[in-house]
């Protein structure tokens, strides 16, 4: 069977495939019985009308297309093995001629990953400083779990809490939005109705009505409402402050923490947690600084498919799973307001990064040769045993969660995960040396 192959750009192989005429008259005949058992023909039992009758009926295109379809899986199946090629997704298949029988075949291959002299990879880390601004922030932070609002009688300001009765109209968009009784923070980070409703609400005495109207940014997301002008009516109901509790002993003891008697056992609580946050936060951005660098000096090809299967998954993540199920995931869209295709279309550039950093990720883990060990898995599964029976001492119990949670399904996941992990902290060892360092053997 003469096959041709091409290697082309995205990790695709254009294959050229020539059926021989003798296979293609056995893929005919077996048509010609087939097509008479589905098609009375008179004169003839089901199977038994010979070629040329059924051809007369049905045409030799019905014909052909029937045989092709008779061949296609074997064709492909065997010029796969001859050309040596990994297809890793279903070909698109094309009839190139009849006479003689040729059908072209573009295949998706395993991507190519070059990460090159990955071990002369150097990233300079920044040094990890606390502020006290940062401390006083997180101080704040849990002072303000404690706060109380009181009622008082001036114009609104950032951060107090109000009571409202709202209406909105906005061009073009028919009958007004209208909510009495709304509570909500007036905050610079809120998220409540459009943007500038809050400038405009601060510095409103109570009572009311008010009046204001204001145009939305022309780049604002809902195209429909894009530099249109939306007009409020506010009644302004009730403003309140927040008071946050006093900085002292009594409110140390209170928060009922262990090891915290004092504000000065407080204070140094809080100084090392946000020193372990921002240090964790440091970490995270020098990973995502190393990896990009890789990225930058990689050679990667790979097809398409792969960015498709990547954003049906995030898709799938996004969506609570309501991917699975037609039905469902037409209502999460009807829901967030966009079609499958926006979704898609917004989820594709993460999808390629996404993609691209677990080929490098992968190139390098099989470069320095790492594999996470069985006890590493085994201790996974067993935080996860700890985990969910909330560390319950039945054995009965414990013995029927790890018959649960020990799957080749999760040792799967576990396996990647632990993969990924210790595959970045690789990269980050290398790239944080002042010289080179060998490969791991």
């Amino acid at each position: 069977m003469p096959v041709t192959a091409e290697r082309l750009p995205r990790s695709l192989v254009s294959m050229e495939i020539e059926v021989e005429d003798e296979r293609l008259e056995g893929a005919l005949d077996r048509a010609v019985r087939k097509v008479s058992q589905q098609v009375r023909i008179p004169g003839f039992r089901p199977g038994k009308a010979p070629r040329h009758i059924v051809e007369n009926m049905v045409g030799r295109p019905a014909l052909l297309q029937e045989a092709i379809e008779d061949l296609l899986p074997g064709l492909y199946s065997e010029a796969l093995e001859e050309q040596e090629i990994d297809a890793i997704a279903d070909p698109e298949i094309d009839l190139k001629s009849t006479e003689p029988l040729v059908v072209t075949a573009m295949v998706p291959v395993r991507p190519t990953v070059d990460i090159g002299d990955y071990q002369s990879l150097r990233v300079p880390r920044d040094e990890v400083t606390v502020t006290d601004e940062d401390t006083e922030e997180a101080m704040v932070s849990v002072r303000r779990r404690y706060a109380m609002l009181e009622p008082v009688d001036r114009a609104v300001e950032w951060e107090d809490t109000v009571r409202v009765d709202v209406s909105v109209t906005v061009e073009g968009q028919g009958e007004p939005h209208v909510e009495e009784g709304a509570e909500f923070r007036v905050s610079e980070d809120g998220l409540v109705s459009l943007p500038g409703f809050l400038d405009h609400l601060v510095g409103l005495e109570r009572g009311g009505p008010h009046e204001f109207a204001f145009d939305l940014p022309e780049d604002y997301p809902a195209d429909e409402l894009a530099g249109k002008t939306a007009s409020y009516t506010v009644t302004l109901h009730e403003v309140k402050q927040e008071v946050l509790p006093d900085l002292d002993d009594d409110f140390a003891r209170s928060l009922d923490e262990e090891g915290i008697e004092n504000l000065e056992q407080l204070q140094e609580r809080i100084a090392e947690n946000v020193r372990i946050r921002i240090e964790a936060e440091n970490e995270a951005a020098y990973r995502d600084e190393v990896i990009d660098l890789l990225l930058a000096t990689a050679d990667i090809d790979y097809p398409e498919v792969l960015v498709e299967r990547e954003i049906d998954r995030l898709v799938d993540e996004q969506s609570n799973h309501a991917f699975h199920e037609r039905e469902t995931f037409d209502q999460w869209l009807e829901a967030i307001g966009q079609t499958e295709d926006e979704v898609r279309d917004a989820l594709r550039e993460q999808a390629d990064l996404v993609l691209r950093r677990g080929l490098v990720v992968g190139e390098l883990a099989d470069r320095e040769s790492i594999e996470p060990m069985e006890q590493d898995v085994q201790a996974e599964i067993d935080e996860l045993v700890e985990s969910m029976s909330g560390g319950s001492t039945d054995l009965e119990e414990r013995a029927t969660l790890r018959g649960l949670l020990d799957t080749e399904e999760t040792r799967g996941q576990i396996t990647t995960r632990l993969l990924t992990t210790q595959t970045l902290e690789r990269l980050v060892e290398i790239a944080s040396q002042p010289d080179e360092i060998e490969p791991r053997s």
